[in-house]
């Protein structure tokens, strides 16, 4: 049973100095809304120890695991995100102290750190990360009107079966850091590729790609559904169609298709879609 709530000092003055005290705790406990076993504990409290002061802290069970047990937890979380509450157990059990994990979890909770399940994010280079840098200080100011004229387009993977499994790691408001990210390939395998595009407006055609898809394939599924897909989401003259500069896309075929259309480049593995 946990300790019940003490009452204030100021509370307790008033009991010991209220009158009437000599006929018995019923009164006073009625004039302070207190039941009778307070107001005479308190009582009894005040003769034997000659003072109305608060205890400054009341004795309980001690904590099991300690602040140094937390510091050395917490620096463990934070130098692999990815560690199991029951990885941490068994390097706590390792100094002697047995505790449940949800204890561990627990105490990880009150220093915001949660288990969160890892965004998935396109695997960069050092080259990926300055080329997305550049091209978002290039935009950064461009107004709403420039964006609501583009057509968004790209290939997109959908995992069929066993990929796309869950990782947790531990966070704390630190989602998108690079170790707290999982990094995924594009095109892998157990999977089928699909081409879509969006506009501010919405979202339209969504295309199932046949086989690995060639300079061909991407101008016959651009011919097919780029216009209908304008139309539809009401873009108007001098919309801007986009694409990233995957090697099907800049072939001399697809160029010269692109020709009658203004094209905005989009860096690679920058993708709308991921």
């Amino acid at each position: 049973m946990g300790s019940s709530k003490q009452l204030s000092k100021d509370l307790k003055t008033k009991i010991v100095e209220s009158p009437g005290l000599g006929e018995g705790y019923k009164k006073p406990s009625q004039r302070f809304k207190l039941s009778v076993s307070t107001v005479r504990n308190g009582i009894r409290n005040w003769k034997a120890t000659v003072t109305v002061a608060v205890k400054p802290s009341r004795s309980g069970r001690p904590r099991k695991i300690q602040e140094w047990h937390m510091s050395r937890i917490v620096r463990m979380v934070t130098d692999n995100p990815q560690i199991t509450s029951t990885d941490l157990q068994e390097h706590v059990s390792a100094d002697g102290v047995s505790v449940h994990r949800s204890t561990i979890q627990h105490n990880l909770h009150k220093e915001h750190l949660y288990g969160r399940v890892m965004r998935k994010k396109p695997f960069l280079h050092s080259p990926h990360k300055q080329s997305r840098l550049l091209y978002a200080n290039a935009h950064v100011d461009k107004p709403d009107s420039l964006w609501n004229k583009v057509l968004w387009t790209d290939e997109t993977k959908m995992e069929l079966f066993g990929h796309n499994k869950k990782c947790f790691a531990w966070q704390k408001n630190t989602a998108f850091q690079e170790k707290h990210l999982l990094p995924t390939v594009k095109f892998g395998g157990g999977s089928i590729m699909l081409w879509c595009c969006v506009a501010s407006s919405g979202t339209e055609a969504l295309v199932k790609v046949e086989g690995q898809m060639n300079s061909t394939q991407y101008q016959q599924i651009l011919q097919h559904n780029v216009q209908a897909s304008v139309t539809k989401l009401k873009l108007h003259r001098g919309w801007i169609f986009q694409q990233d500069n995957d090697p099907k896309h800049s072939w001399k075929s697809t160029k010269a298709f692109m020709r009658r259309r203004s094209t905005m480049l989009w860096n690679g593995r920058h993708s709308p879609l991921t």
